[in-house]
């Protein structure tokens, strides 16, 4: 039995938006179930990320989704992430030095 006729069978509310994306809604309207945009499973609600302005305080694309978009993106800009990590690793190291150099003059 697929995702859909479960929720189906437990009373759960079916609602489709514009677009096509199905999601499922309890009785007190709390999003159980949905579509990620980016594979377009139906997939329950504990699959996504929270996200305050999402339908149902939930983000578009599923964890796997993110996951693997986050991968490519760190694939494709490797070289300038770690610049960009090793230059606030700097910058927070010194701040800590001259704090340390202030606290031995008290």
């Amino acid at each position: 039995m697929s995702l859909r006729e479960e929720l189906l069978a437990q009373g759960f509310i079916e609602r489709k938006k514009p677009r096509g994306f199905v999601y499922f809604i309890d009785a007190d309207s709390q999003v159980v179930a949905k579509t990620c945009r980016q594979c377009g499973e139906l997939k329950l609600s504990k699959e996504f990320h929270n996200k305050a302005d999402g339908l149902g305080g939930l983000g578009p694309y599923c964890r796997v989704c993110v996951s693997e978009r986050d991968r490519e993106y760190y694939d494709k800009n490797r070289e300038r992430l770690k610049k960009v990590k090793y230059a606030y690793y700097r910058r927070k190291r010194a701040e800590q030095l001259s704090f340390k150099l202030f606290d031995d003059n008290d």
